[in-house]
């Protein structure tokens, strides 16, 4: 059973729900909605899209609502702008038509951000200029790295603090309507502290959504640098390694991946690598031998999904994109159990506070996974209402799958980006009810010996903490 999930991109080539059945089908464990393109309106079609095919397929597949953030982007051009080492180009506030010489930015943060001597990388890195000064409203710049600009192109500004909060105005309006249409979760652009992720947190608590998990993506090296206060205060980290990758010399982002990974899983908080991943599929039918070996590597490492953007947004052929990492995760799980034994996936020491249990649930799940091991269970059953004690089995990666057993329809969903976590709905949070759902659903077979256990934050008489093994 495949234990790492999978999290696609929603977009132009997916319009069709037969292609979003198919990418289903294929092993897609959740969707991504990327609201830096397209509307409201359009998401909230793709929504109920994948709730109808999800439910038609009998899984439950989380819809992820990623938010644009104070993404910073050129503005429009009359025609393309061909840009040579040594020019000058001036770079104006506003949103007008910009021309030979200039271009213009929305972004006014940008012009008080900046010095001379700065950089600024146009078009993922592929343009390079150089601040030789700033006036209100205005930089003059030198181009270090020339190519040709076209419109509306992406600015970072590696080693800048950008004087911003991660939620922009759109935004406000978009985690509105995403919470409106019923999203299970909401992915945070550009996080560079821990307040960004508190903030939107209250802005979803003011909308209705108090308990909508957050995402904080990691993709500038101010975050890098607070990952492990960001990860207290956040539900799942993403590592966006497109917008790191040109923040970042590009030579550190392997060891940034596996720094982030590692604080975030010591923690016991989910972890989805994203960018690039099969970044050839999407024009090919095949991926790359180097993607195949990222994605393995990813696998390796422990994360708990891996992202395809582009190859399912605007891919050839999203569902064999989606079947072509199921089948290399499957691979890299096999070697990887292989060569780890019997004593499970790689777990970490995880800490125990108040963001992930008590100390008596750290120990009843320690227990769990413990007493599956040594009596050859097949499954641990987590029985649970909110979604935590899965999560931090999870986080101990046993051998035995963990099924989540929950009479909570979002919670289901929200496990899909969790390591290597079955959702079964059950008709309520009590044993009798999870084993008549097990049978029903024949997920264990009858004579196989299974765990229960429960972990509650209370210790008095009417809290659900409990450890079980039988054999069905």
């Amino acid at each position: 059973m495949r234990r790492t999930k999978i999290l696609v991109t929603l977009g132009p080539a997916t319009i069709d729900e037969a292609v979003i059945r198919a990418m289903i089908e294929s092993g897609a464990d959740a969707c991504r909605l990327n609201f830096s393109h397209g509307t409201a309106q359009g998401h909230a079609a793709f929504c109920r899209m994948v709730r109808e095919q999800a439910s038609m397929a009998g899984r439950h597949v989380l819809v992820l609502q990623d938010l644009s953030g104070p993404k910073i982007r050129t503005g429009t051009l009359q025609a393309p702008l061909t840009l040579v080492a040594g020019d000058d180009l001036a770079v104006e506030l506003g949103d007008g038509e910009g021309g030979a010489g200039r271009v213009t930015c929305a972004f006014e943060p940008l012009f008080s951000s900046v010095e001379p001597g700065h950089r600024l990388l146009l078009d993922d890195g592929r343009i390079e200029l150089v601040v030789t000064g700033t006036a209100p409203g205005r930089l003059t710049t030198e181009v270090v790295e020339g190519g040709v600009l076209g419109s509306r192109k992406g600015i970072n500004l590696p080693g800048v603090v950008v004087r911003t909060a991660a939620l922009t105005r759109k935004d406000h309006e978009d985690l509105r309507a995403g919470i409106a249409m019923g999203v299970d979760a909401v992915a945070l652009s550009f996080v560079q502290s821990p307040d960004d992720v508190v903030q939107a947190r209250a802005e979803a608590r003011a909308a209705g959504a108090g308990d909508l998990p957050i995402i904080a993506k990691i993709e500038r090296p101010s975050a890098v640098e607070q990952i492990d206060d960001i990860v207290t205060v956040s539900d799942a980290i993403m590592i966006a390694r497109g917008d790191l990758g040109i923040e970042l010399p590009l030579e550190t982002v392997p060891a940034v991946q596996r720094r982030v990974l590692l604080a975030a899983r010591r923690r016991g908080v989910p972890v989805i690598v994203a960018t690039e991943v099969l970044e050839s599929m999407r024009l090919s039918a095949r991926p790359t031998r180097a993607e195949v070996t990222d994605a393995a590597h990813a696998v390796d490492e422990g994360t708990d999904a891996i992202m395809l953007s582009g190859e399912t947004a605007v891919g050839v052929n999203p569902a064999r994109a989606v079947a072509t990492l199921a089948t290399i995760i499957v691979e890299a799980e096999r070697a990887r159990t292989a060569s780890a034994g019997a004593g499970g996936a790689g777990g970490l020491d995880v800490s125990s506070d108040d963001v992930i249990a008590r100390r008596h649930g750290l120990a009843l799940c320690e227990a769990a996974v413990a007493l599956a091991r040594r009596a050859g269970a097949t499954a641990i059953v987590a029985v649970t209402k909110a979604g935590m004690t899965p999560r931090l089995l999870s986080a101990l990666r046993p051998a035995s799958r963990i099924i989540a057993a929950t009479p909570d329809v979002q919670t289901a969903a929200r496990l899909g980006l969790v390591w290597g976590v079955t959702s079964l709905l059950t008709s309520a949070a009590s044993l009798p009810a999870v084993r008549e759902a097990l049978l029903e659903h024949a997920l264990v077979p009858v004579g196989d010996i299974i765990v229960f256990v429960a972990m509650h934050a209370a210790l008095g008489p009417e809290a659900d903490n409990f450890l079980v093994v039988e054999r069905m």
